[in-house]
């Protein structure tokens, strides 16, 4: 039997988060009298909290430290992330694809791995999810491969035997620089992002859930 797994990004892939994260910084940089440009917001997606954060600070000449912004954000987004986080549309039957072909599966995200944490329980996948690996526990965040080739470690399996599901170019970038292959499935903040790393683009999870089979195909001819 082939050894393989496959390893989905989160925030924007399978939750649509992007608009709660905006909505946290914009809460974040409201109180120090900022207003969050969409050209630099977009430019962030993908990225770790605390990169993110380095980047507004010196945008906007903040006088405050990574880690309070960071916290700033984290407890604003807690707050409004608590009301529930939409569903990207397919997430589940590509998860009952997943399962139905044996393959195991893991979430690497930008985010802290406490909150995929919390957004996986919120999903009810904590369960079927062999591998978690947050931005916050890698010493370099995406485009750096350190994510992706993490969780490959973790799930015992190579990096080159792993197909990564994404939907930023940091997030592309970052599997394909781990050796994996990639496919990317853009959501409204990313669709107009370089995605030349990936290997397969698909308008949405229905689309990869459909393809499912022929990637695993060509992931094993790889």
């Amino acid at each position: 039997m082939r050894n393989y797994a496959i390893i989905l990004d989160m925030d924007g892939l399978m939750v649509d988060s992007e608009p709660l994260s905006r909505s946290a910084w914009d809460q974040v940089l409201g109180v120090h009298g900022r207003t969050l440009d969409d050209t630099i917001y977009k430019s962030l997606i993908g990225h770790r909290t605390d990169e993110t954060a380095a980047t507004l600070i010196e945008a906007y000449d903040l006088p405050v430290t990574v880690d309070t912004l960071t916290t700033e954000k984290a407890n604003a987004l807690a707050k409004i992330s608590a009301k529930g986080i939409p569903v990207m549309p397919g997430l589940h039957d590509l998860h009952v694809r997943i399962l139905q072909g044996g393959a195991p599966w893991a979430v690497a995200t930008s985010s802290p791995r406490s909150h995929a944490e919390e957004i996986l329980v919120q999903l009810g996948l904590i369960d079927s999810c062999q591998v978690i690996v947050g931005g916050d526990e890698v010493p370099h965040g995406k485009p750096a491969p350190d994510i992706y080739l993490l969780a490959a470690a973790r799930m015992g399996i190579p990096a080159s035997q792993c197909l990564a599901i994404e939907d930023s170019a940091p997030g592309c970038r970052s599997a394909a620089a781990a050796g994996m292959m990639v496919v990317a499935v853009p959501n409204g903040d990313t669709e107009t992002a370089d995605f030349s790393a990936v290997d397969h683009i698909f308008s949405s999870l229905n689309d990869v859930s459909e393809s499912l089979d022929t990637l695993l195909a060509e992931l094993a001819r790889r």
